[in-house]
């Protein structure tokens, strides 16, 4: 038992070095260079090490890439103690999250539209198993939606509670209103990029802007 309980110890400190070097390069070199030989040189392994750990690179760049959910993390968690409207809690959980995918739009589109990107509530618990210092205490609602599986999932667990309130907002109309949202949060994210001379706060008023017309709030 004690022996399964060491290897199971030095596999999670493996996969945290392979991890914190993965981290470590993405903010020095950025993700468009970072490869399997320079992680594991990083983290003083060998090439092939890196799958008895993950499944591939994306796999280890999403898990990588979750040290710059912190601040939305935070933002939510204080969100998560006050007594808000839902209709409060959708703007200040839309306007963190822009704050947050805007400044770093390389690390977060690969994020929500990658290779991984339809199994994220599996990348999370991963994360949050050998960082569990860097998870935040959420309302159920907020953890529902932090945890979903995939960007689309999340837009719509944070609208459903809408439904209830004065808004454009139909059972009808929620589905095409979601898709809508995340094709616009797609096309703003590769707009940014592509071309940064708009800046981060021009592109976030347009979404936020979008948002609110398409709901009606």
């Amino acid at each position: 038992m004690n022996r399964e309980t060491d290897r199971e110890i030095l596999k999670q400190r493996n996969a945290i070095r392979f991890i914190e070097a993965a981290q470590e390069l993405i903010g020095t070199i950025g993700l468009k260079d970072i490869s399997v030989r320079k992680i594991a040189e990083k983290a003083g392994f060998h090439n092939s090490t890196i799958y008895l750990y993950f499944e591939d690179l994306d796999q280890l760049i999403l898990l990588a890439s979750l040290k710059h959910f912190n601040d939305y993390s935070k933002a939510l968690a204080l969100q998560s103690q006050k007594q808000s409207s839902p209709i409060e809690v959708f703007r200040s959980i839309w306007a963190a999250f822009a704050q947050a995918v805007f400044a770093k739009p390389e690390i977060f589109y690969n994020f929500f539209f990658g290779k991984h990107s339809d199994n994220l509530t599996q990348i999370f618990e991963q994360y949050y198993r050998l960082f569990p210092s860097e998870k935040g205490v959420f309302t159920r609602e907020i953890q529902d939606m932090y945890f979903g599986k995939n960007i689309s999932d999340r837009c719509y667990r944070i609208l459903t509670p809408l439904l209830d309130e004065d808004t454009r907002l139909t059972s009808e109309n929620i589905s095409i209103v979601n898709e809508i949202i995340v094709s616009y949060l797609k096309y703003l994210l590769e707009e940014q990029c592509q071309n940064k001379d708009e800046g981060v706060d021009a592109r976030i008023s347009r979404l936020l802007t979008a948002i609110s017309y398409l709901i009606g709030i």
